[in-house]
């Protein structure tokens, strides 16, 4: 694969199904992205990033980072299926939950727990504070989940940008 080319490569369909059927392996986390992965036919492609090691698209794509990710890495390789858990999280929230620090959270938990469940945990203790964000979260966890990833990913992650609940839905005032 060409990681300079602009347009993104969609993986083969024998390894997308290598995907989905690893993530089946897993726990709960894991199989629940694979049915949704199955049940609304997400391709999995590959794409040239900045900031990710992959992404969701609006159009209904899960991108994997052209530099990390290929059709020739291993479609049960852990990191890459957290990968996977992370994006498919993401797509099922819907956009405006997506784009918001509690959608971030949330997705961020998926993988942490995906990679749990996959026997290979995030020892992180920044992606620890992340997973362990009570549910229903504050404005002030919100917060302090957004500090943790900041933490992890640098202020080109973008996630200082976004509103810490999905536009439209009230915030609890709670700190």
């Amino acid at each position: 694969m060409n990681i300079n080319s602009k347009k993104p490569l969609i993986a083969p369909p024998e390894w997308q199904s290598a995907v989905i059927e690893n993530l089946r392996k897993g726990g709960p986390v894991c199989q629940q992205a694979a049915n949704y992965l199955e049940e609304h036919r997400v391709p999995i492609g590959f794409s040239r990033q900045r900031n990710t090691g992959a992404r969701w698209t609006l159009r209904g794509r899960i991108e994997l980072n052209a530099r990390f990710y290929s059709p020739e890495s291993t479609p049960g390789h852990p990191m890459l299926l957290g990968a996977v858990v992370h994006e498919a999280t993401h797509l099922a929230q819907g956009a405006a939950t997506a784009l918001s620090v509690q959608g971030e959270v949330d997705a961020w938990r998926a993988e942490y727990l995906a990679r749990t469940e996959l026997h290979a945990p995030i020892v992180n203790p920044h992606w620890r504070t992340v997973a362990q964000t009570p549910e229903p979260p504050t404005d002030e966890d919100l917060r302090q989940a957004r500090r943790a990833i900041l933490a992890m990913a640098g202020y080109r992650y973008l996630i200082w940008l976004l509103p810490l609940r999905p536009l439209g839905l009230r915030c609890r005032r709670n700190s």
